[in-house]
């Protein structure tokens, strides 16, 4: 015995629980998945021109390579086995630990290399593009620092669009792959659980799947998804579900069945519950012990304090012990329902098999209404600088809060740029915090959202004695965008920002699912052609206007999460505490000085 499976005579293992028959049959399909995934991730990194380029050779070698996968029978892989897998074309390599290295230690160095946009301001443009080289130039050269690419406005393919039943389809056909992607996206989250059943949406992300059905186990899922190379999964976030599917042509209906069975049958297997829930309370109770997150949690909580968005996720150390199957079936009867749902479909299909096929599994899920999301906008909460004592803890974790506007508003786009400006990468924050004054070993900037509420999210990692001086450096550059913004950069962001917008949501799969996403937020699905105008059309005024109506130093709230005994030499010569320095920042700046306890 080796490993559970058993070497026959030929030196190949096998299970023998399973009949070997159905082992090939698992690896000729695992063996195609895995080249259309290869061909997929190579198109996701290369991008579009790269991967036309080499788009003939790949689907060529993929659809030759599937062929003869297709071809081969059981003798043909014994065959192949007994040539090859024998034990004199073994290799052995062994590992012997212990005893002196052959070398001493390298010395530690930091080493500050200079940021992208800071390298590239320091490149000196020739007086002219000719080739200065002794070779002769090649027909058709540019001297590389002629090249400019000037951001044009990019368009996107329509969706084709279907009402089944009370649900919302997007489809778009893609014959590039045998493949077909289903995404449906579920009004449902963390925000619609109730205060005593705070962690649901957590224990269900974990359980939904991999607890089983009524009908099948756990392994017996599990096995049955891998003989198909079907990929599952489910996300429950805070204000949405999404669910993905994604199948080989040929086992479309074999995916939804599947499918259909989780969501009218799930099992919620007691070993699997109750070890999703020891795993979250484990990863609760430890919380306290990773910086970063405590300062994430606390800024969150006070920025949205009496709101779903602010929930206290520690409560859940109370409330997930007593999740049970029941309260996760009942979540999905009430809000897994038709009604509630965006499907996005894309691939080797056609619109009405697609629909056909949806249109059983929708009739197989509960008829009922969602309950209304009662959800308000969050209030306005005060300024603040807040103290996390964490005893022995050397770099600071400093999280910053602001509010913004909705994404539904057109400043959000705008909002972006600046923030893009003030802390994206190679930005005004970094490059002098880390790059001109060695303050931080990171930090950023940006902004995000609720669907009810726009935020600016700010990160500072530095040395604990560094804390104060950090933070009063970032008010600064806040300061300092009230009342100008530098045009150079300004436009290299812009610049940056739409050439990215070649490279987003570039495949069906992709953008229908953006289509859903915007028809579930109720936003138009024109928006990324918005977006782009709105960053073509942002002006200097524009930005430097928000800078002083966002960017306000008066209403900030900074988290920081370091050992209040952090010995701090000030530039007098004076020894004081952290604390001390931090409380002497608070009065700088006019914010109430507060402390936490960590937890």
């Amino acid at each position: 015995m080796k490993g559970g499976k058993t070497m026959n005579q030929k030196n190949i293992y096998i299970d023998p629980d399973i009949p070997i028959e159905q082992q090939i049959a698992f690896l000729r399909q695992s063996t195609l998945t895995f080249q259309f995934n290869t061909f997929q991730i190579l198109k996701e990194k290369l991008g579009n021109e790269g991967v036309e380029i080499f788009k003939t050779i790949l689907r060529e070698g993929t659809r030759q390579g599937i062929d003869k996968i297709k071809d081969k029978s059981f003798e043909d892989i014994k065959k192949v086995a007994r040539k090859y897998f024998r034990a004199e074309n073994a290799t052995t390599v062994y590992i012997i630990p212990g005893g002196d290295t052959d070398r001493k230690s390298e010395q530690y160095r930091e080493v500050r290399s200079l940021s992208g946009l800071a390298a590239a301001e320091n490149v000196v443009q020739p007086k002219n593009y000719a080739n200065q080289s002794i070779y002769p130039t090649p027909a058709g050269w540019k001297h590389p620092l002629s090249f400019r690419r000037k951001p044009t406005k990019m368009t996107y393919s329509t969706a084709e669009m279907e009402k089944i039943n009370d649900t919302k389809l997007f489809f778009m056909q893609d014959k590039e792959l045998p493949l077909i992607d289903l995404s449906i996206l579920i009004k449902a989250g963390g925000v619609d659980v109730p205060d005593d059943k705070i962690g649901l949406s957590q224990v269900l992300n974990g359980s939904l799947i991999r607890g089983g059905t009524e009908d099948l186990s756990p392994a017996e899922l599990a096995m049955l998804l891998d003989e198909n190379a079907i990929r599952l999964s489910v996300v429950v976030g805070e204000e949405v579900s999404n669910i993905h599917l994604s199948v080989m042509k040929e086992d479309w209906i074999k995916g939804l069945k599947i499918l259909e069975e989780i969501l009218t049958r799930p099992g919620f297997n007691q070993r699997v519950l109750e070890a999703i829930k020891q795993q979250l309370l484990t990863a609760l109770r430890r919380q306290g012990d990773d910086a970063g997150a405590v300062s994430g949690r606390e800024a969150t909580i006070w920025q949205f304090k009496g709101h779903p968005y602010g929930r206290d996720p520690l409560v859940g150390l109370k409330t997930i012990p007593a999740i049970e199957r029941t309260d996760l079936k009942s979540f999905m009867q009430a809000y897994f329902v038709p009604q509630n749902m965006v499907m996005a479909l894309s691939g080797d299909i056609g619109k009405s098999e697609g629909v056909e096929g949806l249109r059983k599994l929708l009739n197989a899920l509960p008829e009922t209404r969602p309950p209304s999301r009662q959800l308000a906008e969050p209030a306005e909460t005060p300024p603040v600088l807040a103290l996390i004592h964490k005893p022995g803890q050397v770099q600071s974790q400093v999280n910053i809060r602001l509010r913004s506007v909705k994404r539904t508003q057109s400043e959000y786009w705008h909002l972006s740029l600046l923030m893009n400006l003030f802390g994206g990468n190679d930005s005004l924050l970094y490059t002098r915090l880390r790059d001109d004054l060695g303050l931080v070993y990171a930090a950023w900037a940006y902004q995000t959202y609720k669907w009810k509420a726009g935020m600016l999210v700010g990160y500072i990692g530095c040395k604990g004695d560094k804390t104060a001086d950090a933070i009063r450096e970032t008010v600064k550059i806040m300061k300092s965008l009230h009342s100008e913004i530098p045009v150079e950069r300004f436009e290299q962001k812009r610049s940056d920002v739409l050439n990215s917008f070649v490279f987003n949501v570039d495949t069906p799969a992709e953008l229908v699912e953006v289509y859903s996403r915007y028809y579930m937020r109720d936003e138009p699905l024109d928006t990324l052609e918005r977006i782009q105008e709105a960053y073509m059309n942002a002006g200097i005024e524009d930005i430097r206007l928000l800078a002083n109506r966002f960017l306000d130093p008066n209403r900030l709230q900074i988290f920081v999460v370091g050992d209040e005994k952090t010995s701090v030499i000030k530039a007098d010569g004076a020894e004081i505490t952290l604390k001390e320095d931090l409380m002497t920042l608070a009065k700088e700046l006019d914010l109430p000085f507060k402390e936490i306890a960590l937890r």
